[in-house]
């Protein structure tokens, strides 16, 4: 297959490297093209309306040996790059990843990593989002746990009949300790919620650090979501919707015009 591969933590991330050392050694040709630096946190943004902004500046460098590209754009801008052709032919698939931190329950919509998937989803490319539930400090029996777990979802996604995308969290756990992979449903929460916010710092020309706070759910997640699946042991595998044109509504709401001019002055 060929497969474009991009991520939210940059071009020059660790987990990125792994991911495409992997694929490359398993046959397929691989098309990189990542963020020049961090994008944690960017959803599906595209950083402006690419239709007026002046240009994407593409930096060529490489990862795990191979042509590489460096974007100084979002997740979701890179995979439209991979998508429209800029650096191939047309893709198969794109993989996003793979991300140390989990990407769990409805916190998807703000994750690059699902983000960058999503967006060539609504382009006609199905995808695959890959998060590590552990930090990039992780082991390398960690670390090569989630490069397996992909790489088998990844070999089984042509025959699985699905031709969307996918979100695949992996347990931060050695493969020997991972149970198998459960197929799951997002979770209404990723486990935890903000409490409230917090003054870190206060500086004297009136400038304010603030900082949410967190605390974890007692609540015993739904057997059928990815954060029961991880807290289980199980590698989650959901997949995702992209946006699509919607159905016509049965109702419209009618405006009177007496209401839309009530209160209003000439």
């Amino acid at each position: 297959m060929r497969i474009g591969v991009t991520n939210d933590d940059g071009i020059a991330a660790p987990g990125i490297a792994r991911l495409v050392a992997a694929l490359v050694g398993l046959g397929h040709e691989v098309v990189v093209c990542a963020p020049q630096g961090e994008m944690s946190g960017a959803g599906a943004s595209t950083g402006g309306d690419l239709r007026i902004r002046g240009g994407i500046e593409v930096v060529e460098t490489q990862v795990a040996g191979i042509r590489a590209f460096g974007a100084a754009a979002p997740p979701a801008t890179c995979a439209l790059l991979l998508v429209r052709g800029a650096f191939s032919e047309p893709l198969d698939l794109i993989v996003s990843g793979i991300n140390p931190g989990q990407n769990l329950g409805v916190t998807v919509l703000h994750s690059g990593t699902v983000g960058a998937v999503l967006t060539a989803g609504n382009f006609g490319v199905p995808g695959l989002a890959v998060s590590m539930c552990a930090g990039v400090e992780a082991d390398d029996e960690v670390w090569e746990a989630s490069v397996a777990m992909a790489t088998l979802v990844l070999e089984h996604i042509p025959e699985s009949g699905h031709s969307g995308i996918a979100s695949l969290n992996v347990p931060g756990r050695p493969l020997a300790d991972i149970k198998g992979i459960r197929t799951t449903v997002l979770d209404s929460t990723p486990g935890f919620r903000a409490t409230g916010v917090e003054t870190l710092r206060q500086h004297d020309d009136g400038r304010v650090h603030l900082a949410f706070t967190y605390a974890p759910l007692e609540r015993e997640a739904d057997p059928e979501t990815d954060v029961r699946a991880i807290a289980e042991g199980y590698a989650s595998l959901t997949w995702l919707q992209t946006i699509s044109v919607a159905e016509r509504p049965h109702w419209t709401p009618r405006l009177e015009a007496a209401s839309v001019t009530r209160g209003m002055t000439t």
